[in-house]
């Protein structure tokens, strides 16, 4: 497909996002759990609060068709992630 590069960069932070929220919340939660320290979960929150803002920034630079495109690409990635645990 022939985007342009704000376009692409859309794409790229709305694939990011929720790998990067969830995936920072997890670690940061085991990290508090295991070092007994709350701090580490409100930094945990506080990222997780962040990925809503890359989420934000990817749908204003993507448009609808990056939308729509990044949609479409991220369930090819979780079925290709999803083949290699089966």
């Amino acid at each position: 497909m022939e985007f342009s590069l704000k376009v692409w960069i859309g794409i790229i932070l709305l694939i990011t996002n929720q790998p990067f929220g969830l995936g920072a919340i997890l670690i940061c939660n085991a990290l508090a759990i295991k070092k007994h320290n709350a701090l580490y979960s409100f930094v945990g929150i506080g990222a997780y609060a962040l990925s809503w803002g890359i989420l934000g920034l990817g749908l204003l630079m993507a448009g609808p068709e990056g939308v729509k495109y990044s949609r479409s690409l991220f369930k090819k990635l979780c079925n290709f992630f999803a083949h290699l645990f089966d």
